[in-house]
Formats: structure tokens, sequence, C-alpha cells
């Protein structure tokens, strides 16, 4: 039993800091961390490298603001992040903004617990499910009006949401489209048409107060993402962005980091609720150890792994903090226009590494619909019809039929 027990502590260990590398580096998404892990997991213990992968999920998610902060570097669920959190940087708050997120996505997981049993009753008992599933693509819709009509000026918001849109449905089905096309819309048309200035000196030891609605509306957008096929944290935290009012840079960051770790966090859930997968991570587990569903006790396997995660997202907390304060100290030594440079010559290192010449294509082509949303001055969660119209023409056809 003792044994059992620093097993399984090694392992939930060693999946965090696993976690803690592809978080720090840019682009790297949970699904490429996820098969990577499962690759080299051939022959282990399947419950150890269920907790391995399990850890390093939910630590990826509290560490990947670090580069989208300081390098501009997008990966689907911190697209709405960039600007924020780039903002904060360059009024030297940056380790804030790190903080303000670690502090964030940890008490989403503490909040996702408290939300785990309604949740369930909620999805299986009550079969909201099957309601939604059903109903999806009439809910991106109503999403989409209201991204469109809360903007200050709707004709361009409608005008830049079908661009990406139709953008969208262009790259619809490529395979390893989305980074280029992410990377684009919201990395390198800020950085091109960001304002030449010095990255001043941070200031360490604000971390910035979390807010009781920004965690508890983050953490039931992760939910609704865990439940809904196809829809990133991203579609749901620019809901969950437009009902909160007031918001500011702060609320952006909270809001997008708690809804980010709940997600992976009711993705697990719903793995033993609806014995279904709805990311890269959770299509490994589901061939990696015996699924049993929750009826009135959760069964063992799920507690395991609820324990690996509270133990990861402890670690990662202060992981965050840690690595952020490194980059935050050192990041005003470095010329602005060269981290600049940098950061858009890196991301298409990235691009051509990760989808070759023709996502860079996507990439040049997506660029220039990003700085085309910045010219036309709408909000950036208008350039998520690159995402929303391709699922909610898909979901149309699926709906007739």
């Amino acid at each position: 039993m003792l044994n059992e027990f620093v097993d399984f502590l090694i392992f939930s260990i060693t999946g965090t800091f696993l976690g803690v590398i592809t978080g720090l580096i840019p682009g790297f998404h949970t699904n490429n961390l996820a098969l990577m892990l499962f690759s080299v997991s051939y022959g282990m213990n399947e419950m150890h490298a269920a907790v391995l992968i399990s850890s390093a999920a939910i630590s990826h998610t509290f560490l990947d603001i670090i580069p989208s902060t300081f390098l501009g570097v997008p990966e689907e669920d911190t697209a709405l992040v960039i600007l924020p959190a780039h903002s904060m940087l360059l009024n030297g708050q940056g380790y804030k903004a790190i903080s303000l997120s670690a502090n964030s996505s940890y008490f989403a997981i503490l909040a996702s617990f408290l939300f785990l049993i309604p949740f369930k009753f909620l999805i299986s008992d009550l079969a909201l499910y099957s309601i939604l599933e059903k109903t999806m693509p009439f809910i991106l819709i109503c999403i989409s009006i209201i991204v469109i009509f809360t903007s200050s000026n709707p004709r361009n918001a409608a005008l830049i949401f079908l661009l990406s849109g139709l953008f969208g449905m262009v790259i619809f089905g490529m395979p390893r489209s989305l980074f280029p096309a992410l990377a684009g819309l919201f990395g390198a048309s800020a950085i091109l048409l960001a304002k030449k200035e010095e990255i001043p000196e941070q200031k360490i030891g604000d971390e910035g107060k979390t807010n009781v609605k920004d965690i508890a509306s983050g953490s039931v957008a992760g939910g609704l993402v865990a439940i809904l096929p196809g829809v990133s944290s991203a579609i749901a935290t620019t809901l969950a962005l437009l009902l909160r009012k007031n918001k500011n840079d702060e609320n952006a960051i909270a809001i997008l980091s708690a809804a980010n770790t709940a997600t992976a966090f009711f993705v697990l859930a719903i793995l033993f609720i609806l014995l279904k997968a709805r990311s890269g991570f959770a299509v490994v587990l589901q061939h990696m150890i015996p699924l049993y569903k929750w009826q009135s006790a959760p069964p063992q396997p799920m507690l395991i792994l609820l324990s690996s995660i509270l133990i990861s997202a402890t670690l990662s907390l202060y992981l965050t903090k840690f690595f952020g304060k490194i980059a935050a100290k050192n990041i005003s030594r470095i010329n602005y226009a060269v981290l600049m440079k940098f950061s858009l010559a890196f991301m298409v290192l990235l691009v051509i590494i990760f989808s070759g010449l023709y996502g860079l294509a996507i990439f040049i082509v997506a660029t220039l619909i990003g700085m085309a949303g910045l010219k036309a001055s709408v909000r950036r969660s208008n350039l998520m019809g690159v995402l929303l119209l391709p699922l909610i023409i898909y979901g149309l056809i699926q709906w007739f039929h």
C-alpha cells in the first residue's frame, strides 16, 4: 500500500514537471503533449501512465500563460489572453498577469471540485448533455450574435467575424491548420501592428486579487466546453467575458485562465460520467485505462486521477509564479523591437515545423485578417469566427439531417 502511494506521488510530480516544460514551449498544445506521452509510456503500468498524463495536462494549463504573456505566441486556449497580458507587460505588470493567471487556475480547480457533483447531476441525471448536443449550432449562433452586436461598431465586427469565419471554412478539416491560423490571427498580427516601445522594469510582488465572479464564470465556461464537442475554452470564455460587466485586462486573464484549467478538469470528469473523450489527453486515457461509468460513487481510477490533478495544481501554482518571476526580472533587459522580431521569427519557425509550407500560407492569410481586425478597431473575440462559423455550419448540416 505504501509503495503504491509513493509511486502515485512520483508519477504525479513527474507529470507536473513534464507539463511545466511543455507549458513553457510556445505553441505546444496539451494534445501534442498527450500524444507524446502516450508514445513514450509503452510498457508502463497503465495507471501510472494515466496519472503522469493527467498531471502534465493540468500543469500545462498553468504554465502556458508565460509564453503567451512574454512572447505573444498563442495556443487555441490562450489566444484571447495575448492582448490583455501583453498590455499588462507593457505597464510593468507582467508578473502580476502571471500570478493572477496562476491563482485563477488554482481556484478554478477548487471550484471545479465543488461543482463536480452538481455537474454530474445536470449532464447525466437531468440529461442536459443530450439537450445541449442537439441544440449546439443554435447556442453557437446566439454566442456569435452576442459577440457581434455588443461591439462598439457592429458592422465592422460582423465583417471581421464573417471574414475570419469564411477563412475557417476554407481551412476546416485541413490537418495541423489550427495553430498557424491562430498564430496569425492573434499573434503575428498584433506583433506587426505593435507600437515601438521599451519593456519597462517589471514590478515584482503585486499578484493582483482574484474575483469570485471571474473564477465562477471561468469554471462554468470550462464545464460548458467539456460538454460540447468541438467548442474550445476560447469560445466559452468569449461568452463569459461578454456577460461580465465592468471587465478589464485582469478580469479577462482571470476568466480565461480559470476556463482553460477547468476545461481540463471537466474533460476528465466527462470521461467517467459519459464515457466520452473531449480532448487529446482524454482520448489517450480512454485507450489506456479501463473506464467505469460513475454511478452512485466515483470509480477508483477517477478518484486516483482527481487526486493527481489536485497535487499537480498545487505544485503548478508555485512553479508558475517561480518561472514567471524569473521571466519578469529579465524581460526588461531585452530590447522590445528585438523581442518582437524574435517572437515573429520563432512563430514562423514553429508554423513550418508543425504544419509545413501550406501552414505558412495559412499563417500569412490569417495574419492579414488579424491585422484587418485591429485596423477596424473591433474586439479580438470577433476573430473567433474562425472556429464558430465552421462549427455552426457543420452543426446545422448534422441537425437538418
